[in-house]
């Protein structure tokens, strides 16, 4: 898991480390949640993002839409972003979790 300060320190830390799954948050300093995923999402097509934020209004949610990202307000709680995290990533098969440890 890696951590990033800020909206640009995310795409710069998604890029090197390839990720299975991004998490932003809309509110970040220089590039807000969006934006970071807007730039990702041509980066990185793929990868799974969700943007988990305070903000519960119709304008997120529609702005995720459009970007073709996941929207989970911080209001629905933990085990609302689990459980879509946890639909978002692929299981690991038994024998190659043997090989992660």
């Amino acid at each position: 898991m890696r951590e990033a300060v800020d909206g640009v320190d995310a795409i710069e830390k998604a890029k090197t480390f390839q990720p299975d799954l991004i998490l932003l948050d809309l509110a970040m300093p220089r590039l807000n949640g969006a934006e970071a995923a807007t730039v990702l999402k041509n980066v990185m097509p793929e990868t799974p993002m969700t943007l988990f934020t305070m903000n519960t209004d119709l304008y997120a949610d529609a702005v995720c839409t459009a970007i073709g990202v996941d929207f989970i307000s911080k209001v629905d709680g933990i085990p609302k972003l689990l459980e879509r995290v946890d639909a978002l990533l692929q299981p690991i098969a038994p024998n190659e979790a043997e090989t992660l440890w």
